[in-house]
């Protein structure tokens, strides 16, 4: 009975120990952007989500519960001596609750949340700003080797003339008086904290060099709050000197730190494309998956050392300045160093102190687990996003040990890297073929994800792909095909209309279905499955003792899992996707009947003549260059009227296919020329309908 008892008593403390309810209160952060939203909350006015901020600058806090809210919540206010504040209007659902609160003296404001027997406690500061070019400034203790000369490094990036700049002409005929609350520090129009609208400032007629010296002049108390300092992203320093307890200067990696500027108007909009990057998404066959880097779910996995450096921004941070740390075998150190875990945000891949790399991008040299090196000279700004996306192993050594079996079995959930350059690959005696796309724009990675013209469209709304969304569809599933037609021409509508050939074959899986390459790599996918080890009908190389596992098929599992975790199924690495499926296939007796290119870099300029030929309506175009080059492909029709451009851009060698659909044309004759540095070729085609 006792031991009965004593099972019930377990297990009832087991139940609440897992169920327990928390309590979180922080603060929330509102962009311009996000406050323009409705007229109806609470939020109509834009704050940072510093813990540290001016006087009477208004500030929301977020209450968060792990489970519903109780209906009896409470929030209670310590403030310093001489202040009045109280908080403002609340807005809750069922789990959250957010208050408005707006502190009117400097000092210390203790702020508790109780909902029934739960409580939580948030420290708010209040100061007014001093400046980092005034006395006392920043540098007297921060400029030196301790923090690594942060206030030189700063004043070599934009924002440290960001107003200066402007004034003296050098940001375009467009700067003006708005531009001044964001080129400025502690401009609040609702607020008086000795930020820069407190003092005499006109803006002046005319912009031109030197007239940043004359408006200093003019006014000195307002110019010496000029430009983006320390500040602007730390928070009023009145309260601080050294003493960092109850928020008296902030550090934060928040986004809408720098989305208080940098997401207002038609003219920026990063962060909220940003935001789009963590939206839940799907890939082109329908599958779900966590899509972006601003997904507070990254957070979760940060509780094991080998996570931290990519899952958690303050783990990247951590790593980029002081290396990932290892043990005396060279692989992840467990540490008790390792920060506490945030989202990945601006200032995770942007370093705001420091102008050292374009665009100033945090990067350190790095390589693939088969150590091929990734460096900026190589791959230029892509080669950060290589830093995370890579597989962690050596697939050669890795993918042929029937010992490294297991549930976590393959090249990670992020090896886009190693698929992009064709590279750490399981060993088949081959030399694959590959696609030159990690090279053709300079920028690998970026040059597509990125394609964009602009991040608002022409009414204003925020386009949320390419650019800082990094996404190659819409959430209505538009592909952004645009970032594929500066090289290949009009490629349709979507990704998933676009052929690969292989000796004038787009028929890759053999099931005499000519489809577009993604639906092909399926196929192939899915004669390469019936050859390997199934669970539940997903291919499997779990830890279960299986006698039947070899190296090869521990190698063609990896090849599956592979392609599926790269996630664009071919469209990174169409010829090397396709050669190592095949080889993965053949190894295990299977037939795909595909006879692969030479993929050898070619040593001269060449233009093919066009397949089919005669067409209707489509046709391909393949040209190859040896070395990097500004290409374009112009069609012109039999009267030498120039009729579409299907390529103009830098490219680098390699072999490439323009498409081009001539739907919209009559039939009859068309030359098409190509032009590549100094070489120029035409040839003749013939459209028939």
């Amino acid at each position: 009975m006792r031991k009965s008892f004593l099972l019930i008593l377990i297990t009832l403390l087991s139940f609440s120990t897992i169920y327990t309810q928390t309590i979180s209160v922080e603060t929330f952060g509102v962009s311009p952007r996000d406050a323009a939203v409705s007229t109806t909350d609470i939020f109509d006015l834009a704050y940072n989500g510093l813990p540290n901020v001016g006087i009477g600058t208004q500030i929301y806090l977020k209450a968060t519960s792990s489970d519903a809210l109780s209906g009896s919540q409470t929030w209670m206010l310590t403030k310093p001596f001489g202040s009045v504040a109280d908080f403002g209007t609340r807005s809750n659902d069922t789990n959250t609750e957010t208050i408005i609160f707006k502190p009117d003296v400097t000092g210390t404001y203790v702020i508790i949340f109780t909902d029934g027997a739960l409580a939580d406690t948030i420290v708010i500061n209040a100061g007014k700003y001093l400046s980092t070019t005034g006395a006392p400034t920043c540098a007297l203790c921060h400029n030196n080797a301790d923090y690594d000369f942060v206030v030189d490094k700063w004043s070599e990036t934009g924002h440290a003339t960001a107003l200066t700049r402007g004034l003296n002409g050098l940001k375009g005929d467009h700067f003006g008086p708005n531009c001044v609350s964001c080129h400025s520090t502690g401009f609040d129009a609702n607020a008086v904290n000795n930020g820069f609208d407190d003092f005499s400032f006109v803006f002046p007629d005319s912009l031109f060099d030197g007239q940043a010296d004359i408006t200093a002049a003019a006014y000195p108390d307002a110019m010496k709050l000029a430009n983006i300092q320390c500040e602007s992203c730390h928070g009023p320093s009145s309260e601080h000197f050294s003493v960092i307890r109850d928020n008296r200067i902030s550090i934060s990696l928040d986004s809408k730190v720098c989305a208080i500027c940098h997401d207002s108007g038609t003219h920026h909009a990063f962060p909220a494309q940003w935001d789009a990057s963590g939206e839940d998404a799907t890939d082109f066959d329908g599958r779900g998956f966590h899509g972006g880097h601003a997904i507070g779910a990254f957070v979760g996995s940060t509780d094991r050392d080998g996570c931290s450096p990519c899952h958690s921004g303050a783990g990247y941070i951590q790593w980029t300045k002081e290396g990932r740390p290892v043990d005396a075998n060279g692989l992840p150190a467990k540490t008790a160093l390792r920060p506490k875990a945030t989202n990945i945000s601006c200032a995770v891949c942007h370093d705001p102190h420091d102008a050292s790399n374009l665009h100033q991008l945090r990067f350190a040299d790095t390589q693939l687990g088969d150590g091929t090196p990734i460096t900026f000279e190589q791959y230029g700004t892509g080669a950060q996003c290589m830093e995370c996306h890579r597989s962690r192993r050596s697939a050669a050594t890795y993918a042929s040990d029937v010992k490294n079996q297991s549930s976590h079995y393959g090249a990670h959930h992020g090896p886009q890297a190693d698929m992009l350059l064709g590279v750490n690959a399981p060993d088949y005696g081959i030399k694959f073929p590959s696609s030159p796309h990690s090279v053709a724009g300079g920028n690998s990675c970026v040059d597509c994800h990125m394609s964009g013209e602009s991040a608002v469209d022409a009414e204003g709304n925020v386009v949320l792909v390419g650019g800082h969304s990094f996404n190659m569809n819409d959430a209505e599933g538009n592909d952004n095909v645009d970032a594929c037609n500066k090289c290949h021409g009009n490629v349709g509508e979507s990704f998933t209309n676009k052929k690969y050939y292989v000796n004038n074959n787009a028929d890759l899986d053999g099931n005499g279905v000519v489809q577009g390459l993604q639906l092909e790599v399926h196929g192939l996918l899915g004669k390469l499955a019936t050859l390997l080890p199934q669970k539940d009908g997903v291919v499997s190389i779990t830890t279960a003792a299986d006698s039947n596992l070899t190296p090869a098929i521990m190698k063609a599992g990896y090849v599956y899992l592979w392609v599926e975790e790269d996630r664009s199924f071919g469209i990174h690495n169409p010829a090397f996707t396709i050669a190592i499926l095949k080889a993965a296939i053949e190894d295990l007796g299977g037939t795909t009947g595909i006879n692969m290119d030479d993929s050898e870099i070619p040593t001269d300029y060449k233009l093919s003549q066009n397949y089919p030929n005669p067409f209707n309506p489509s046709t391909l175009i393949n040209f190859s260059i040896p070395e990097a080059s500004s290409v374009k492909i112009v069609v012109y029709d039999a009267l030498g009227r120039e009729m579409e451009t299907l390529v103009e851009n830098k490219m680098g060698a390699g072999n490439y296919t323009a498409d081009w659909n001539a739907s919209n044309y009559s039939a009859g004759i068309y030359f098409y020329r190509i032009t590549a540095n100094n070489f120029v070729q035409t040839k003749k085609m013939v459209l028939l309908k």
